[in-house]
């Protein structure tokens, strides 16, 4: 089972290579990191958008989601409500034995 720590770690090594340098100075909220039954949601922002309030200079998605599984943190689709994909993450986890 993947630990709060080991999910924010495993969360910053996905955003860096998700956000090559240069593009946004990526700043993980781990103070807003939550945990679900099958993984735990790390919220992250640009530290130019929490400088500036300016939407235009955050990132489209603010959210990695780190499997407990260890099947590697992703971004959640954008075209669902996040607790509606994390309860089709947990469907899929009771039907694979997972």
């Amino acid at each position: 089972m993947l630990s709060r720590d080991e999910a924010i770690d495993s969360a910053r090594r996905f955003l860096g290579a998700a956000f090559p340098e240069g593009e946004f100075t990526i700043v993980v909220r781990s103070e807003l990191t939550r945990e679900h039954p099958v993984a735990w949601v790390v919220r992250f922002d640009s530290q130019e958008h929490i400088d500036t309030g300016n939407v235009a200079l955050a990132p489209f998605v603010r959210v990695v989601v780190v499997p407990k599984d260890d099947s590697g943190p992703h971004f959640p689709p954008t075209h669902q409500p996040l607790g509606e994909y994390l309860g089709e993450l947990a469907r899929d986890a009771c039907t694979t034995g997972a």
